[in-house]
């Protein structure tokens, strides 16, 4: 009888420690996974609050074209500035101004290349968009109201650069400083450019 009731408190020391050691061993498991699992949830609400240094985008200042991702200044220079200009040089600088004034929120600002220009002045259809998308200076050049053409960043040569007419629609190419006029016309043609950015700049 004796050794029976040794043998049963044997049995019940045995499970009781087994007990034991499933439930330290089920508490160190547990520990282990929940560990990561709270880094990973703190690294994650920590990489979707990277929101600042996002730029202030005015769209009212701005005409995106859809089908090749450029996005247009709204208003060219002539229209901002109150003139024309007066030789293909300024472009460049007045890039670099409103560049630095972070226009419509942006500071990737470019002159346009002819084939730039065309995306948007493909044919007549494009042309009336253009006038009710587009500001332009309430101001008559020699040629009509607004803009006689807009310079671009195509240079066939050293000396000439290439323009577009939003009027009829041709591009050519002619003087960087000196344009073709007579008499009181000579040098008023209304020279204007109207910066782009995004998309890829196309070559001509």
């Amino acid at each position: 009888m004796r050794i029976i009731f040794i043998l049963m408190w044997m049995v019940m020391a045995i499970a009781v420690a087994c007990t034991g050691k499933k439930a330290s061993d089920t508490d160190k498991e547990d520990s282990t996974v929940a560990t990561p699992q709270a880094d990973t949830a703190s690294t994650n609400i920590n990489e979707g609050a990277v929101l600042t240094d996002q730029p202030l985008i005015d769209s009212t200042l701005i005409v995106v074209d859809t089908l090749t991702g450029l996005v247009w200044m709204k208003n060219d220079f002539s229209f901002m500035e109150g003139r024309f200009l007066k030789k293909w040089d300024e472009v460049f600088e007045w890039q670099d101004k409103m560049n630095a004034l972070k226009y419509a929120g942006f500071e990737d600002w470019r002159v346009p290349t002819i084939s730039e220009y065309r995306t948007i002045n493909k044919n007549s259809e494009d042309r009336a968009q253009y006038a009710l998308k587009f500001n332009e200076i309430d101001s008559a050049s020699a040629w009509g109201d607004g803009a006689y053409s807009f310079w671009s960043a195509t240079t066939p040569n050293e000396h000439t650069a290439s323009y577009m007419s939003f009027i009829d629609g041709f591009a050519t190419s002619g003087h960087r400083e000196k344009q073709m006029g007579y008499g009181r016309l000579k040098g008023e043609l209304g020279m204007s450019v109207r910066l782009v950015r995004g998309g890829k700049a196309t070559a001509d």
